[in-house]
């Protein structure tokens, strides 16, 4: 069996939660720089940030309770399963 704590999968969950702050941050700097300042542009950026805000609270209301220090267990279904005798009256004959 193998196990592992249930907080280690807030490690990728950080990186990809840094890489979208990266790029929300790179999206504004490269509005305002070019001077896309129409209506338009405005209008998407604040859907998605606020897509990405409601995305962000729901998550955190889900995950709040959450224990973190609950092992997930991987095992393997074979590594239960009884072993195979061809002498039992249950094997199928040829």
């Amino acid at each position: 069996m193998l196990g592992f704590p249930l907080a280690l999968l807030l490690i990728p969950y950080g990186i990809v939660l840094i890489a979208i702050v990266v790029m929300v941050f790179l999206n504004v700097w490269h509005l305002l720089h070019y001077g896309a300042t129409t209506m338009v542009s405005f209008i998407v950026t604040f859907l998605f940030l606020t897509g990405l805000a409601t995305i962000g609270f729901f998550t955190a209301q889900e995950l709040q309770y959450t224990d973190w220090s609950t092992p997930v267990v991987l095992s393997l279904p074979a590594a239960n399963m009884p072993q195979w005798n061809p002498a039992s009256p249950n094997a199928p004959q040829p």
